[in-house]
């Protein structure tokens, strides 16, 4: 049987470490300054303490989304693991991973299934109050937001 390769996962005994206030910790000062610290690291840092956000846990097997459905929320990976299957490929995604936040933003069906292979703890992004931020933005950013979405999952 082929193992199923992880594709994307932050580390998260590192960053848990620096705790949830780690822009005014020494030691995240430190990781700031000498770049240890990437965009993922602290995007997850951010989203991960959000109280904005609810968290769940989901057990092995849960569907989090198949081919072809809508996003009706995004998901943010706390811990665990996830497997997607996309053109007949499977990878495994880990901790600090979003799960459908581009695609649901501009209202694309999903092009993967995504299930729990682990107990998987999530942050949950609901669309509808993406869209209640979205729609105060002036139309030239929502514009070049789109853009960038679209640009991205292109790619």
């Amino acid at each position: 049987m082929n193992e199923i390769k992880l594709k994307f996962s932050v580390d998260t005994e590192r960053l848990f470490k620096l705790g949830p206030n780690f822009l005014q910790s020494k030691d995240g000062q430190k990781a700031l300054a000498d770049g240890s610290l990437k965009s993922e690291d602290r995007l997850f840092m951010a989203l991960s303490s959000s109280t904005l956000l609810n968290t769940t846990l989901l057990l092995p097997g849960k569907k989090l989304i198949e081919l072809g459905e809508q996003f009706d929320d995004a998901y943010l990976l706390l811990s665990g693991e996830v497997q997607i299957v996309q053109n007949g490929k499977s990878y495994k995604l880990g901790a600090g991973s979003v799960i459908g936040l581009s695609e649901g933003m501009v209202g694309l069906a999903s092009k993967f299934s995504a299930t729990a292979l682990t107990s998987v703890q999530v942050k949950i992004i609901p669309f509808h109050r993406v869209d209640a931020v979205i729609k105060v933005l002036p139309a030239e950013l929502r514009a070049i937001l789109i853009t960038i979405i679209k640009r991205n999952l292109a790619a």
